[in-house]
């Protein structure tokens, strides 16, 4: 149904040349002196007989006719009577109901007005993914940095299960990297790498913090190449090692996109430095930087410092004490996308279920109401039409015209909400498919990339 404006609803009835109004149209009350005016009643369109309108079959513009003199809860049986009453007896069934409605219609403008101005449109705002699960796919538009942050201390030199900490790490490392999506920005910078662990090195291995690989495509030579050169070293200035990565997000154009720091670090910091500071401060600038540390080898002390790091950076912490552990600790990241992934589509499939329903349910309740306002005028009109019958007899056609005024009424309540609930669960539906179709394909993405 195509909606129209509305219906003008004022109509000047004029009295010229002897002219008499029409039976259907209440003669306007005279003037009285020094009177208050009464509170205005609402004018009923009458620029079309409502007998006419029923002719037709328009149930909406039927619908915009009104209110009535008596309509809605105005009604005064005795007052509507007294009405009846001044009928003449030659007045035909057309006329009989034409006064009928000017004298009882109820007010349904405003139902028509809530269905013609419903948004079955679902408007409903996906939650957006955390920074993290941005790592399984790179929404276009979107510009990512990651900072892997490679402790090269000389206590990295130590032996775990599986092989010396460092040839380990960096292993992890490269597999780690070729795993983020094409485009995102990847930088390798290792801290400590300079001098020994001996006093006399710790100024410069405290200063010691490069950046030996960034690229926006993964370029597996490379990576091998900055890592192959890379031996157990001095110091952990990790705290320094931080805000050097904030430096790397800003010449990066950090603020906007989706930046993640990973450290990878056997030990805490031991050049005075305050990394929880550091990133605390880098998570909470314009770079809005998320910091992941997983602990190599570290006793309990180790792990509760490196944990506070983690926590002040908004990330996460694990401890891995061999060469399994931290592939795994590594595989984790990607089975934690796999599962944010998840909850992004169940919280989202929900929350669009239940708007779709809660508009479901408004439709319902403006129906009810309309239809429960059509039935007490008809009682009304069937009322007034068997009082006329009990003054002047039975009087043919009128009964027809309120049962037919009655389920035209009706099936236009009926279907104008079937088609608006239709059009709420067809893109409740569509939303759904669409969340879960993206919930699948990111998640496979991240599967993909957990298997290179």
């Amino acid at each position: 149904m195509r909606l129209g404006k509305w219906l003008s609803w004022i109509v000047v009835l004029a009295l010229a040349g002897g002219c008499s109004l029409p039976l259907w149209a209440d003669k306007p009350a005279p003037k009285q002196a020094q009177t208050p005016k009464p509170k205005a009643q609402p004018m009923m369109d009458l620029s079309v007989k409502p007998s006419e309108l029923l002719k037709r079959g328009d149930a909406r513009a039927m619908a915009l006719v009104g209110p009535g003199k008596y309509g809605d809860d105005r009604y005064d049986r005795a007052k509507v009577e007294k009405e009846l009453d001044k009928i003449p007896a030659n007045a035909t069934p057309e006329e009989i109901y034409d006064k009928l409605i000017v004298l009882l219609a109820n007010d349904y403008r405003p139902y028509v007005k809530k269905y013609d101005h419903f948004k079955a449109y679902i408007e409903t705002k996906t939650t957006p993914m955390p920074k993290e699960a941005k790592l399984a796919a790179l929404p276009e538009g979107k510009r990512m940095n990651v900072v892997i942050l490679l402790d090269d201390s000389g206590s990295m030199a130590g032996k775990v299960p599986g092989g010396v900490k460092l040839d380990l790490a960096k292993k992890a490392v490269k597999e780690f990297a070729a795993k983020f999506p094409e485009g995102a920005n990847v930088s390798l910078r290792v801290y400590g790498h300079k001098g020994t662990n001996q006093p006399k090195d710790k100024a410069l291995s405290c200063q010691s913090s490069e950046v030996l690989y960034s690229s926006g495509r993964y370029d597996e030579k490379r990576m091998q190449q900055a890592l192959n050169g890379l031996k157990p070293g001095g110091w952990t200035p990790l705290a320094k090692a931080i805000q050097d990565a904030q430096r790397d997000f800003a010449s990066r154009g950090g603020e906007g996109a989706t930046n993640i720091v990973y450290v990878v670090s056997d030990g805490v910091e031991t050049c005075g430095g305050d990394p929880v500071a550091a990133a605390r401060s880098l998570h909470a600038s314009n770079i809005q930087a998320v910091v992941n540390i997983i602990g190599f080898d570290v006793d309990d002390a180790g792990q509760r410092a490196l944990k506070a790091v983690s926590d002040a950076g908004g990330g996460t912490f694990a401890t891995v004490d061999n060469q399994t552990e931290l592939e795994e600790a590594f595989d984790a990241e990607y089975n934690r996308l796999y599962d944010e992934w998840s909850r992004w589509g169940n919280e989202n499939y929900d929350k669009v279920g239940k708007e779709g329903s809660r508009k479901y349910d408004e439709l319902s309740k403006i129906s009810n109401e309309f239809y429960n306002l059509k039935d007490q005028e008809i009682n009304r009109l069937w009322d007034a039409k068997n009082y006329l019958d009990g003054k002047r007899g039975f009087i043919p056609d009128v009964g027809d015209m309120i049962l037919h005024r009655d389920v035209m009424l009706g099936e236009y309540i009926l279907e104008t909400s079937s088609q608006l609930q239709d059009r709420v669960l067809k893109h409740q539906n569509e939303l759904q498919d669409a969340i879960l179709e993206k919930q699948n394909k990111e998640q496979d993405k991240v599967l993909q990339k957990q298997l290179r």
